[in-house]
């Protein structure tokens, strides 16, 4: 505690023990309430006597003495790319475009549709992944055509394909690829875009 505050404590408790003890025995108080002029007077130096014992402890607690907690900054949200986005920027890029080229890339990218089936599969069927696999290799596993002959065998584009493709400004790969994905997606409890 601090020094000042301890000894007013001190001060207060002695001013009320010698009031407590002194009750009409050394102070004659009915005396002194006549001679000071009333009750009112004696009530006015009491208040007075308690003011000015407030102003240590009113300076104590000025503003500079305070220390306040700061509010932590608001926390923001994480910012994460959306889904399929790097299956975009990979569908879309030239080294997958390239005819002879891009073929790492594509494979890359048909193993990573075939995963994708063969799990949307095993969920959808309620199957184990030897049978899911099977059914991704003959094609059984979606009703569109484009993507079960992708993901099923090697079978290349057909002028189909080649047309649809050109509708959409798309190479044949990339068309092969986002209608495999949109089909992964069906399966998988998604509805067709």
């Amino acid at each position: 505690m601090n020094r000042r505050k301890m000894l007013f404590g001190l001060l207060g408790l002695g001013c009320l023990a010698v009031g407590t003890v002194a009750r009409g025995t050394v102070l004659p108080m009915a005396s002194l309430v006549s001679e000071a002029g009333g009750d009112y007077v004696l009530v006015a130096a009491l208040s007075g006597v308690a003011l000015l014992a407030s102003l240590p402890v009113i300076a104590s607690g000025r503003e500079s003495e305070l220390r306040q907690a700061d509010t932590p900054d608001p926390e923001v949200p994480a910012r994460v790319p959306p889904a399929g986005r790097e299956f975009d920027e990979t569908v879309r890029g030239w080294d997958y475009r390239t005819p002879v080229l891009g073929d790492s890339a594509r494979q890359r990218v048909k193993t990573r549709l075939r995963t994708a089936a063969v799990e949307a599969v095993m969920r959808e069927r309620n199957c184990g992944r030897s049978r899911a696999r099977q059914l991704v290799r003959r094609g059984e596993w979606t009703d569109d055509a484009e993507a079960a002959s992708f993901l099923g065998g090697p079978k290349r584009s057909t002028l189909a394909t080649a047309v649809a493709a050109l509708r959409r400004r798309q190479t044949p790969a990339e068309f092969r690829a986002r209608r495999t994905a949109e089909a992964v997606y069906a399966v998988d409890g998604g509805t067709d875009r």
